[in-house]
This record gives structure tokens, sequence and C-alpha cells, in this order.
């Protein structure tokens, strides 16, 4: 189920009398969309370790400046059309990048713990 099918579902949800209880209904909520980031960015790392594997193979260099840019640019136009915050999601991508860099960086130098991560 999409974020925006979770929304909607929820909205058509009954109405619950308690804050408490409308709290704990929109916390599981958040707890299942959070499941679902981290699954998403582990698939990401994954990609990640695939393509690491690649440039070790092939000799090519783990920084590509001009990728970075283009999966910046996607990010903010992302931001604009959804309403969110610009610096928000260049800091997130900022961290999702340096991570990715880093898993690369330990397999393409041969490490033996890169991939157990």
């Amino acid at each position: 189920m999409s974020v925006t099918d979770r929304h909607h579902a929820a909205a058509q949800a009954p109405v619950v009398s308690s804050p408490d209880a409308e709290l704990d209904i929109l916390r599981a909520e958040l707890d299942a969309i959070d499941r679902d980031l981290l699954d998403t960015v582990r698939a990401r790392l994954e990609v990640c370790e695939r393509v690491a594997d690649l440039k070790r193979r092939h000799g090519v260099a783990v920084f590509q400046p001009g990728r970075m840019e283009v999966v910046h640019r996607r990010a903010q136009d992302y931001a604009r059309t959804h309403g969110l915050s610009g610096e928000f999601v260049r800091a997130l991508y900022t961290l999702l990048i340096d991570e990715a860099c880093r898993v690369e960086d330990e397999i393409v130098s041969g490490d033996p713990g890169a991939e157990a991560n």
C-alpha cells in the first residue's frame, strides 16, 4: 500500500473518541511507514553494493560527481513538486549518497566486511 493509499484509508477510518486512541492509530501508521522507509533504504544500499561490484570488476571510479548531481536535482524537483523542504531533501540525499559512497569504497577497495553490512 502506498503512502497515498494509506493516507486515504486513514482519512476514511472511523473517528476514534479519545486523543490517546487516535495517537496510537497514527503512531502505528508512522511505524509502518518507517518500516517501509528502512526497507527501501536497505534495498537502495543493496543496489549500491552491486554497482560497487561492477565498478570494482571494471575499474570504474567510485566517485561520479555527474551522477550525484542528477540524483540531487531529481530529489530537489520532487521536493518542489510535493511541497517538501528542499533543504531537508538535500540533507537526506547527502546522507544517502555519503553512505552509498562509503559502501562502494569498501567494496571497491576489497574490504571483506563491506558486503556484510
